[in-house]
């Protein structure tokens, strides 16, 4: 398939937010944008820290890969530590199981290598994200199971950089 992936910038917020809104199973961007857990994930892309790539297909986002750093109270699903970025990906469904996900995660660890000593994400356990979490070198974080805000059970998962 022809696309092209390029880094997200400043610019690229309401790509965040739509690929959030995918990353997250929300019917829309407005129950993604009103759930504070979740619009942390999106709000003021481009903080320190931040990095990500989209794959765009002609002009159309069609999916991404993004980093973010957690501080002190403000944690995400998937928080290991201050200095671990966590990692949100979502690919719109009608280009899913083709390598666009695969190519935007070792976009993402390659740049992370240099700048994290690890990168972590929470997962749903029935997700099947999750084999190609493995095969990118991630690793289940014992005990890190709960149930999640739908009821299933999802998990951290953490890749070592050094």
């Amino acid at each position: 398939m022809d696309y092209t992936v390029r880094a997200l910038t400043v610019e690229d917020q309401s790509i965040v937010w739509e690929m959030l809104r995918y990353a997250s199973h929300e019917p829309s961007l407005d129950s993604v944008q009103t759930q504070p857990y979740l619009a942390r994930y999106a709000s003021g892309w481009g903080r320190v820290g931040d990095v990500g790539y989209v794959a765009t297909k002609d002009i159309a986002s069609i999916g991404a890969a993004w980093l973010r750093l957690w501080v002190e109270e403000d944690k995400g699903f998937g928080y290991i530590s201050d200095e671990i970025p966590e990692l949100a990906m979502a690919i719109l469904p009608d280009f899913r199981g083709q390598g666009i996900g695969t190519r935007l995660l070792m976009q993402v660890l390659a740049v992370a290598k240099s700048r994290f000593p690890a990168v972590s994400l929470n997962v749903r356990g029935d997700n099947c994200a999750v084999r190609l979490y493995e095969r990118a070198g991630f690793i289940k974080v014992p005990g890190s199971e709960m149930i999640n805000r739908t009821g299933g059970v999802s998990f951290n998962m953490m890749c070592e950089l050094e």
